[in-house]
């Protein structure tokens, strides 16, 4: 090392002169010269600057002008001298002060403070916190490493307190763990990073001055950022409720048909007391946008098809190419495969993927021939809506029904909240009219067998619900001898006049019925017992239309068998004779 002394270092700046306006060095008192610019090149990528030494034999450096020591370099056989910068703080611009032995006049080179780099983890851009979305958008197109499945990385630069947003991720490498080897950045795979989870780190490359167009303009390698990915989550758990036609898919979560095309559900407020809605990656404008938080989607909205869709294997067939599905050992469909997983936000990626095979519906109701709806028999007046399965023995089948206003314009949504009750083979069952509501619909479909299948499409019962039908029937009488009078009672006076009676009779209680006569109105509610009807039961049957059209029919119980007046059969007792005097 050669050692210089303070003066005469304050000597050499003296002499220092600056370039003419021709560009050429002048030369001090005594021939003394700098070293050419062009002499000095820094190798960044190395952390290595290379001085062409020209006549000088050794070069001396130092970042203090007044050091009282300085490094020196020896000019090699090439004629280069070449030192090592790494030790300089890259945090600060710094200027390194050079001089031969031969060119004493010393040189000042300035060395670039690095590039402040920051970045961010973004499970999906469009969620990301940041007003440059749709150029980050174009940026991530040319690298198909990157999706919303695996997460995208986006980087800052900040100089000055400012941050700006750094897209030439082509100068980005990249190295796993921190004492890993720096890599490209086309060659990050998040996918593979996820699978257990890492730390990564980045840093913009060097540009060394031999590759810029002046030969001077190199950068330093920019700090370094960190960013920690998390192992990738698990796929959601996804039941299927056979009872409400419906898939726990919730709030956060986002489902597919075919692993490419995903819907989102959206993420509500929390904090939120009016009903607005977060605004969701992919478009989704079926559900409410109210605050309840969304625990269930139903089925026929999933798969995309009308409420009261059957899901057999035709809409597999009848939709080539929408739907993947499961096939069984005879070649059958048997099922639909839906895919669920908790979809990415801005600080995560999405999760696992979980396949949810959706069985198919059970065959299709019949509800005339299987269910009987009547209005319950009460002298008070109408309480609600008798419903009889008449399926029995082989053909037994569980049916359920629900209470709906409007069955033709059911919503997907609206079938996957309605309220459904279990009817039973051969069983009757009451709906009182607090539930059944005038001017309702009652609708059934089949209940699955098992969990393997889901109930069939619903059917519904082609009239309202109107409580002005006969629903009850009786007789009362005096006398059941003829001329006696019998008089029908039905809980529906009030609309007597649109009221049918017909009168029946018959030898034995349990035989057929024939018809005596028949009426409407207040006169046809009353019969005089004949004389030929003497040894006869005597039934009416009381029926009307209601305002919808649906006819109603009620028997009344059997009177006892008509008997002959005993009062008008007895023989009169003869008056004795009067007395002759």
């Amino acid at each position: 090392m050669r050692k210089l002394c303070k003066g005469m270092l304050v000597l050499l700046c003296a002499l220092a002169v600056p370039l003419f306006a021709n560009g050429t060095r002048a030369e001090a008192a005594g021939n003394a010269t700098m070293l050419p610019d062009k002499s000095i090149r820094v190798d960044y990528e190395n952390e290595e600057m290379i001085v062409t030494g020209g006549k000088n034999t050794v070069i001396y450096y130092s970042d203090n002008a007044t050091a009282s020591f300085w490094e020196e370099a020896k000019v090699g056989a090439d004629g280069k001298a070449v030192f090592d910068i790494s030790w300089i703080k890259p945090s600060v611009t710094t200027r390194i002060y050079l001089r031969g032995d031969v060119d004493t006049i010393v040189t000042a080179r300035y060395l670039e403070a690095q590039e402040k780099l920051s970045a961010d983890f973004v499970g999906d851009i469009s969620a990301a916190d940041v007003v440059d979305i749709d150029l980050w958008k174009d940026v991530y197109k040319n690298y198909p490493n990157f999706s919303a499945e695996t997460g995208y990385i986006l980087f800052f630069t900040k100089q000055g307190g400012a941050e700006t947003a750094f897209f030439d991720v082509d100068r980005i490498e990249w190295k796993k763990e921190a004492t890993g080897n720096w890599r490209p950045f086309d060659e990050l795979n998040l996918a593979q990073m996820h699978a257990k989870g890492v730390t990564l780190f980045f840093r913009i490359k060097a540009v060394n001055d031999e590759d810029t167009a002046d030969k001077m303009s190199g950068v330093r390698y920019s700090s370094e950022a960190k960013v920690i990915l998390q192992k990738i989550a698990t796929a959601p758990t996804v039941n299927v409720n056979n009872a409400s036609m419906s898939l726990g898919i919730r709030n956060g979560m986002e489902y597919s048909l075919n692993k490419r095309d995903w819907n989102l559900v959206p993420t509500y407020a929390k904090s939120s007391t009016e009903d607005t809605v977060s605004v969701p990656v992919v478009s989704f404008d079926v559900l409410p946008t109210t605050n309840r938080r969304v625990t269930s989607l139903s089925i026929p909205l999933v798969l995309g098809v009308d409420a009261n869709a059957m899901l057999d294997e035709s809409l597999v067939k009848n939709n080539p190419g929408k739907y993947l599905y499961e096939v069984n050992e005879a070649n059958e469909i048997t099922g639909i495969y839906v895919y669920v997983r908790t979809a990415a936000s801005g600080r995560k990626a999405a999760s696992k993927v979980n396949e949810v095979l959706v069985p198919f519906s059970s065959s299709e109701p019949d509800v005339a021939s299987d269910i009987t709806v009547e209005y319950q028999n009460t002298k008070s007046g109408t309480g609600g809506v008798m419903l009889t399965n008449n399926t029995r023995g082989e053909n037994a089948t569980v049916y359920q029904f629900a209470i709906v206003d409007d069955p033709d314009n059911l919503t997907a949504e609206e079938l996957s909240e309605l309220r459904w009750s279990t009817l039973k083979s051969a069983k009757t069952l009451k709906v009182s009219s607090s539930r059944a509501l005038p001017g309702q619909y009652i609708i059934f479909r089949k209940s699955p067998e098992s969990k393997s299948e889901l109930p069939s499409s619903y059917e519904k019962y082609p009239y309202q619900i109107q409580y002005d039908k006969v629903t009850y029937a009786a007789i009362s009488s005096t006398s059941l001898y003829n001329g006696g009078v019998i008089t029908a009672v039905t809980s529906n006076n009030a609309i007597a006049g649109d009221i049918t009676y017909t009168w029946q009779r018959c030898r034995t209680s349990t035989g057929t019925f024939e018809t005596i006569t028949s009426g409407k109105g207040y006169a046809a509610s009353k019969y005089t017992i004949k004389d030929s009807d003497v040894g006869y039961y005597i039934r009416v049957v009381i029926s009307n239309t209601s305002i919808t059209g649906e006819k109603a029919s009620v028997i009344s119980k059997n009177s006892g068998k008509i008997a002959k007046d005993p009062m008008a059969s007895a023989t009169p007792t003869p008056s004795p004779a009067p007395s002759t005097p």
